[in-house]
């Protein structure tokens, strides 16, 4: 699925809509977000952790990479920025017990580390339109 947004404020009404829905999952759900520099991977992931009902100050773990935000008492969320690290860097850092419950995992810059990832991991490739706030949101799996 591809949809076209024209400002930031899209972008996030886009991330709330899917937030609803992965909310209603009954397992582990793994977002993989990829994109250029500046493409609206953060704005897309702050307003998809508000979406799902999050009090939480939303900030980008980008130096201590991997951050959990508590849900709910069955489920956290865990925002990943894998812009520095490799595969077996997550590993390290629990990934694989992060990924063993209902969780809710947003991971950007997936592509490092796609080998680590489910194979039912849902893919959002964010790209750079022809205008200025223009950006293609295009979501699916493997």
């Amino acid at each position: 699925m591809r949809m076209i947004s024209n400002s930031p404020r899209t972008t996030a009404a886009i991330a709330r809509v899917l937030a609803k829905e992965v909310f209603k999952a009954k397992s582990l759900v793994v977002l993989g977000l990829v994109g250029e520099l500046g493409a609206g991977k953060t704005t897309f992931i702050k307003a998809f952790i508000k979406g799902l009902g999050s009090k939480k100050k939303v900030t980008s773990p980008t130096f201590i990479i991997l951050r959990r935000l508590p849900l709910n008492a069955k489920r956290d969320i865990y925002h990943i920025d894998a812009y520095r690290v490799k595969s077996k860097d997550l590993l390290q850092l629990g990934l694989k017990e992060v990924m063993t419950r209902r969780n809710i995992v947003l991971v950007e810059w997936a592509e490092r580390v796609k080998k680590v990832l489910p194979k039912n991991t849902i893919w959002l490739k964010l790209e750079h339109g022809n205008n200025k706030n223009e950006r293609y949101i295009t979501i699916n799996r493997r």
